[in-house]
């Protein structure tokens, strides 16, 4: 038992040291074999490893082991799980993928994702009232058939989804942003403690680690890394659950949409996804009837329409429980603008910049980008990793390189349509984009 202990703690050194979502880790693994070698292993070992940024150097320098005792101390006060992928309860399917959660904390009972179907249903947090009741009723039939539905517990579809999955007695797992110790966001408080009760709340987020805005599309590649398929139920342009969606084609994972009209806003999302190859679906069945050969012991697409009185009220519930909150006013002033400028717009005739192409979302432009976006695109002039990334950007910049960080801004960058992400965790800027004029 205490040797089990003290190898956590190396496991969440490590972890703390390398970062959430970075690949550093597996590259130490791969050259020492455990995160107690690498603890072990000398500045001068450390520093003739190619790929390492002075962040990380110095942080591996950093030998203490105080706070990752007080982190294994409060989870056992808690009673907060802690995986790594050498525990035998750790997901089989997260293994496989780029940037592997080195230690994972949870609350709740974790499902045997070996043997049971899980699929991710995601999507705005602005969402509309249709979109809403599309994912609640899909996470319930969901639940309903034997599947467990993962979700990210943001406002909107998420918290639909979930929703559907717990009114229907199903097991549904809530991947967070934050530590176990955070409520995020604060309205989900009564849902995050139902879901601790009655499923999963896991993170890659050490207990004192707050809600921060880049945590979040670090987090998404373990919400689509943990299932079979992803659905995402209704996306704009800009929506942070694209970013899931890009996530589970990279691991080679189903991805399914939901459609919506062609002038909606918040299903462009969702029909661009469609366009470039997403399984069009309108309802649970659709997405179960491509596993149930596969599970037969643990999917049941009979029990659709079974009962569906208690289906409707419970739906029924949730919206008079979870009403949705008004558009917010800077949406619909910048709606106002666009349409006062349009007619201008069109008489003028300006021919398009070049680097304003059809692959950027709305109101993304070159000269609107952040100054470390404008530094990370003009660096992007082949394929790198981010851990590559780093070091160059450190090198070209003298800015200290932060992986975590980095990977924030290649998200945004890729939201807009100026970087992509390849196979294997690489990045490149678009050929149409704007990283060679800036």
């Amino acid at each position: 038992m205490r040797r089990a202990m003290e190898s956590l703690i190396y496991w969440i050194w490590l972890a703390l040291r390398c970062g959430a979502g970075s690949e550093s880790g597996t590259l130490l693994l791969s050259l020492f074999g455990s995160p107690r070698a690498v603890h072990e292993t000398d500045a001068r070992t450390l520093g003739a490893i190619g790929g390492i940024d002075d962040r990380l150097f110095h942080a591996l320098c950093d030998k203490s082991l105080e706070r990752e005792r007080m982190i294994v101390a409060y989870c056992e006060k808690m009673k907060i799980g802690i995986l790594t992928p050498d525990s035998d309860a750790y997901p089989s399917r997260l293994r496989a993928i780029h940037a592997k959660p080195l230690v994972l904390y949870y609350l709740g009972a974790l499902p045997d994702f070996g043997r049971r179907l899980s699929i991710a249903c995601v999507g705005t947090r602005t969402c509309s009232h249709g979109g809403r009741d599309n994912a609640f009723l899909l996470g319930y039939d969901l639940a309903a058939c034997g599947a467990v539905v993962v979700s990210g517990l943001a406002r909107g579809i998420d918290t639909a989804a979930h929703a559907g999955a717990l009114a229907a007695g199903g097991h549904t797992v809530a991947v967070l942003g934050c530590g176990l110790d955070h409520v995020y966001p604060p309205e989900n408080r009564p849902l995050m403690r139902d879901i601790a009760r009655r499923g999963t709340l896991v993170t890659e987020f050490a207990p004192g680690t707050a809600p921060n805005a880049r945590n979040f599309p670090i987090r998404n590649r373990i919400i689509s890394g943990l299932s079979q398929a992803t659905a995402v139920v209704e996306a704009d342009l800009r929506s942070g659950s694209l970013i899931t969606a890009r996530c589970a084609l990279r691991q080679g994972r189903d991805l399914f949409a939901y459609p919506g009209g062609a002038a909606d806003r918040l299903s462009a999302g969702t029909n661009s996804l469609i366009r470039n190859g997403a399984t069009l679906t309108t309802s649970a069945y659709d997405i179960l009837r491509e596993y149930e050969l596969t599970y037969p012991h643990t999917i049941f697409t009979e029990r659709l329409g079974g009962c569906e009185e208690h289906r409707t009220r419970a739906l029924a519930a949730f919206s008079h429980a979870a009403p949705l909150p008004p558009p917010p006013k800077m949406a619909e002033s910048t709606v106002t603008r666009e349409r006062t400028k349009a007619p201008k717009a069109k008489t003028v005739q300006k021919p398009p910049r070049k680097e304003e192409t059809p692959h950027a979302a709305p109101g993304w432009k070159p000269d609107g980008l952040s100054e470390p976006e404008r530094e990370v695109l003009a660096l992007l002039d082949r394929p790198m990793s981010c851990e590559e990334l780093a070091v160059l950007y450190a090198r070209k910049t003298g800015k200290r390189a932060d992986v975590a960080t980095l990977l924030g801004t290649l998200t945004m960058l890729e939201m807009g349509g100026f970087a992509e992400a390849l196979p294997g965790g690489v990045y490149r800027a678009r050929n149409e984009g704007s990283g060679r004029s800036l």
